[in-house]
C-alpha cells in the first residue's frame, strides 16, 4: 500500500522508508487534530484545536465545569513533509492513518464562572491535551533479508487559555439564545519523527533520520453558540496559532458542530472540521517542516457539573 510519494536525499533507495515517513507524519498531525483551540473541539478544537460547547450554567454553583473526550477523523490529508532535508508529498485517506495508529488520547476541561451582572456573561479557563503515538516496522530488507525500518512518530499538544463569554442574546421567550466566547493563551507542541534504517549490515550502513521538536506559541480562539432549544445547540468555532513564533507560520482550524444534550449532564457532539498547519525549522540537510491541510468529521462527548 502506498501512503505518499517523493524521495529522501539520504536514503533514495528505500521506497518503503519514504512511504512510512509520509504516512506517519501526516497521520500523527491528523489524529491529534491539532487541535485545538479551543477547537479542541474539534476536535476542539484543536486544538484542534476543542470540544466543549456548553454555555449552560448550574444555578447551585458559581462555576460550571465541562470535561470530555473527542476525536477528529480526517477523510483527507494533503500537503508535504520534510525531515532531514528530504521532502515527500502527502495525499492520504483514513485507512492509511489508522493502519499506523498505536495509541491516542485526547481530552478537554473547561471551567466558567458567571459574573454577578446576571446577563450570561462569564470568565473561564480552558485546558486541552492531545497525544498520539504512531509506528510501523518493515522487515526482510537488505542482502540477507535481515534488515528493517522502524518508524516512531509521536505528537503532543497542550493548550492553556483564558476565556470570556459575552452577555447572552435572547432570541425569543422559548429559550433560544446566542452565546459568544473568545479565548487566548499558550500552546505547547511536541513532535517526534524518528526513522531508523538497518539494511542488515553493521555501521556505517545504518541510517538514523529525524528527531524531536518542541515549541511554544500563542493561540487565540472564538466560538459562537446558537441555543436552538432545550436539547440542541449549533456551534461555529475556530482558532489561530503560531503567527510566525518558533517556526510555526500559522495554524488554523474551523469547525461546525451540533451538540445534543442526550441526558441531563451529558452532551454528544457531532460536526465537521478543517485544520491546517504550516511549520518549518532548520535549513538544507537539517530542515524539518510540515505543511498540510486536512478535513473530516468530528465526534465528542462531554459531562457538565
Amino acid at each position: 500500500m502506498v501512503f505518499g510519494s517523493g524521495h529522501l536525499k539520504r536514503a533514495p533507495s528505500n521506497a518503503a522508508l519514504v512511504d512510512g515517513m509520509a504516512a506517519g507524519i501526516a497521520a500523527v498531525v491528523a489524529l491529534s487534530g491539532a487541535p485545538g483551540t479551543a477547537s479542541a473541539a474539534d476536535l476542539v478544537q484543536t486544538s484542534g484545536p476543542s470540544a466543549y460547547d456548553e454555555p449552560a450554567f448550574e444555578a447551585a454553583s458559581p462555576w460550571t465545569w465541562v470535561i470530555g473526550a473527542y476525536a477528529f477523523v480526517p477523510l483527507s490529508v494533503e500537503g508535504s513533509s520534510t525531515v532531514d532535508g528530504g521532502t515527500v508529498a502527502l495525499d492520504l485517506g483514513p485507512s492509511e492513518i489508522f493502519d499506523l495508529l498505536e495509541f491516542a488520547i485526547s481530552g478537554r476541561v473547561e471551567g466558567w464562572r458567571e459574573t454577578d451582572v446576571g446577563d450570561g456573561s462569564a470568565f473561564g479557563a480552558v485546558f486541552d491535551g492531545q497525544y498520539v503515538n504512531l509506528g510501523t516496522e518493515i522487515g526482510g530488507l537488505g542482502p540477507f533479508g535481515t534488515g528493517n525500518i522502524d518508524a516512531d512518530i509521536r505528537q503532543g499538544i497542550v493548550d492553556l487559555m483564558a476565556g470570556y463569554r459575552f452577555p447572552r442574546i435572547d432570541l425569543d421567550a422559548a429559550g433560544q439564545a446566542l452565546f459568544f466566547d473568545v479565548m487566548a493563551g499558550a500552546r505547547y507542541n511536541f513532535l517526534r519523527q524518528k526513522i531508523d534504517v538497518s539494511p542488515g549490515l553493521p555501521f556505517p550502513f545504518t541510517v538514523n533520520l529525524g528527531g524531536d521538536q518542541d515549541w511554544l506559541e500563542p493561540v487565540v480562539g472564538a466560538r459562537a453558540t446558537w441555543r436552538v432549544g432545550e436539547t440542541w445547540d449549533l456551534i461555529l468555532r475556530g482558532d489561530l496559532a503560531g503567527f510566525g513564533v518558533n517556526g510555526d507560520e500559522l495554524t488554523w482550524s474551523l469547525a461546525a458542530v451540533a451538540a445534543w444534550r442526550a441526558w441531563e449532564r451529558t452532551t454528544l457532539h457531532m460536526g465537521y472540521r478543517v485544520y491546517a498547519l504550516d511549520y518549518a525549522t532548520g535549513a538544507g540537510p537539517t530542515r524539518f517542516a510540515f505543511d498540510a491541510t486536512e478535513h473530516g468529521p468530528y465526534f465528542g462527548i462531554s459531562y457538565r457539573y
